[in-house]
């Protein structure tokens, strides 16, 4: 439970609820995904007038507003629903990601042809052309990352309505978080060193210069806000938001929690680096899964979303000092401007549902 100062006290019962040990079979920020007809000690929804000062927006797409509760209870719910596939199992839950998957690609490539047919037909560019000019790969860039978003809320729905909580957009503590954070960002920074020290892998990403930011101050200010503001959100809404957070409900539940979050981590990573292969040398694709997998032991740590999201726009304002010709000033404004709103937006939000403390370990 956050001990900020300008919290509001708990109201009566909640407290007791906070500080009951989680079940052996669910430790950790994150709740299990519950039975359908059995409630989860210590995850009972907060009371109308709380859920009211704690989401003073309502659900995520819900058209309950701020008055809401002042309009009478809304019916009891029997469970806090958590993301996962509709299907029990761990084959149902791999099914159900590769159908998730299967869908962003589609429609990945539908939104980029219509960008591109769309330019084409104003005169922008040509379809026989092989090389899509930047400004119009920058637009196709955009409709993609509007998929990333489109994708998880769609599938969400399925199992349960999409509230902000479930892809962890979240308040969590900030000393905890931050060193969790920045010991992620030390492992990885040492095993890429030492990773491109032995493979010595050939090539780089070509991001940056498929979108131009070379050729103008217009394209280099645009191309950072993509790659810097655009890319951490969109992605790790995706990747750790939904696929990681629906591997690790699904798979914890049939192989313990220790080897569902493992194996959730190691295959939501080797996705991350597989998606990125279109642009980057197949050699530096193990250096990416492996920071897609500590991007998920960071967020299984916390249980906050905006943490990863910092994380992502930090390794990306890196890369683009180093892509992209006296860039300094656009990418550590943008990738300072993307850690200052981790750190404040997280505090304007809601914790999401009530859930005990996990138990001290030494």
């Amino acid at each position: 439970m956050s001990s900020h100062p300008s919290e509001p006290a708990d109201p009566p019962g909640e407290a007791a609820a906070r500080t009951e040990p989680i079940p052996a079979h669910s430790p950790g920020p994150f709740p299990s995904a519950p039975a359908p007809a059995q409630p989860v000690p210590g995850l009972e929804p907060p009371p109308p007038a709380q859920q009211a000062r704690e989401h003073p927006g309502g659900d995520l797409l819900s058209a309950a507003g701020p008055d809401a509760a002042a309009e009478g209870p809304p019916p009891p719910p029997s469970v806090v629903r958590e993301l996962g596939s509709p299907w029990d199992g761990v084959l149902g839950t791999l099914a159900w990601v590769l159908i998730c998957l299967a869908a962003w690609a589609l429609l990945t490539v539908v939104a980029g042809t219509i960008v591109v047919a769309a330019a084409a037909a104003a005169g922008l560019t040509t379809l026989e052309t092989d090389k899509v000019p930047p400004g119009i790969l920058i637009a196709a860039t955009v409709a993609g990352n509007l998929v990333f978003l489109a994708v998880p809320l769609a599938f969400a729905a399925i199992t349960a309505p999409p509230r902000l909580w479930h892809f962890g957009l979240r308040r969590t503590r900030f000393w905890p978080t931050l060193g969790w954070a920045v010991l992620a960002l030390f492992g990885w920074f040492v095993f890429s060193t030492i990773y491109q020290a032995v493979v010595d892998p050939a090539g780089k990403q070509s991001t940056a210069d498929d979108l131009g930011v070379n050729r103008s101050t217009t394209l280099l200010v645009v191309g950072g806000f993509v790659v810097i503001v655009l890319a951490p959100i969109f992605e790790e809404f995706f990747f750790r938001g939904f696929i990681y957070r629906t591997l690790r409900n699904g798979l914890a539940g049939k192989l313990g929690l220790g080897a569902g979050v493992a194996l959730a981590a190691v295959l939501d990573g080797l996705l991350f680096g597989v998606i990125h292969g279109t642009n980057t040398p197949i050699a530096i694709l193990p250096v990416l899964a492996v920071l897609g997998a500590a991007f998920c032991l960071v967020y299984e740590r916390t249980g906050s979303l905006f943490a990863v999201i910092a994380l992502h726009a930090t390794v990306n304002t890196l890369g683009y000092l180093g892509a992209a010709k006296n860039s300094a000033p656009v990418a550590l404004g943008f990738g300072g401007a993307m850690i200052l709103a981790c750190i404040v937006v997280p505090r304007l939000i809601g914790r999401g549902p009530p859930r005990a403390e996990a138990p001290a370990t030494a």
